[in-house]
């Protein structure tokens, strides 16, 4: 518990520092962040060494596209890249592997990407997908370890239960309404803290479905964790699964319901 508390502690000196620099050191991290996430991907599949390649470069791709705004044109080229890598490695390569390859490439690194495009937005807003996620973690770990009794989904991830899947949903609510109250100066309507209050609910549940989807992999591949890079966490997945469903979300929220 020492060590979680720890590197999370120092994870949030780094996350600060990175938000709060210029936006493309902010930019670089996320990519970064995509990269490694991929590689913990890759290694938990077995991906081929050549399918590993073509997607850490199809990832720095994608990731330009958010940067410049050109995610639809990264896309499609994307798709293009992995219909020649199909053919070119038929025979050697099982096709199977390679659109799976590419589906795990482009959902990670198109999802995570839209924290590049929030940024893009606004300077503070990038803070709510982290806010709502880390805080529907925080909240489903220790209140689950404290007083769940309840399985969630004993098949998939024995651990989580009801008791904590309702706090984290109430801790991300929380921290939604938290953070449009800094925002407005502690002065918000009550339009904005239902509003708010209601995206915090709907990333709460994102974020749990983020935890379970990846837990559902890590199971079937028989892996306790992505990695170790996080000592206490265990790897960038373990740590960024919940951000990656929350993300896009919320960069839709942001551009077309509020703005």
């Amino acid at each position: 518990m020492l060590k979680r508390i720890l590197t999370a502690l120092v994870g949030l000196l780094v996350f600060f520092a990175v938000v709060f620099a210029h936006r493309f050191v902010l930019y670089i991290a996320i990519t970064l962040v995509i990269l490694g996430m991929l590689l913990e991907m890759y290694r938990m599949m077995d991906e081929e060494k050549p399918l590993s390649m073509i997607g850490l470069i199809v990832g720095l791709f994608i990731s330009w596209g958010c940067v410049t705004n050109n995610r639809v044109f990264v896309t499609l080229v994307s798709c293009m890249i992995y219909g020649a890598t199909m053919i070119a490695l038929h025979g050697k390569i099982d096709s199977k592997k390679v659109m799976s390859s590419a589906f795990i490439t482009m959902f990670i690194s198109l999802f995570m990407g839209t924290l590049i495009s929030i940024r893009k937005l606004d300077r503070f807003i990038i803070l709510l997908p982290f806010v709502c996620a880390w805080l529907s973690d925080t909240g489903a770990y220790f209140i689950g370890s404290l007083m769940g009794r309840n399985p969630l989904c004993k098949n998939i991830s024995p651990k989580k239960t009801i008791e904590g899947a309702v706090a984290g949903l109430i801790f991300s609510a929380l921290g939604s309404i938290g953070f449009i109250a800094v925002m407005t100066g502690f002065s918000p309507n009550i339009y904005a803290i239902v509003k708010f209050g209601l995206i915090g609910l709907c990333t709460g549940i994102l974020s749990q479905i983020g935890d379970l989807v990846f837990s559902c992999i890590k199971r079937d591949c028989g892996k306790k964790d992505y990695g170790s890079i996080l000592p206490g966490h265990g790897g960038i997945l373990d740590r960024f699964d919940s951000v990656l469903f929350v993300a896009p979300f919320v960069f839709y929220i942001i551009q077309y319901v509020i703005k």
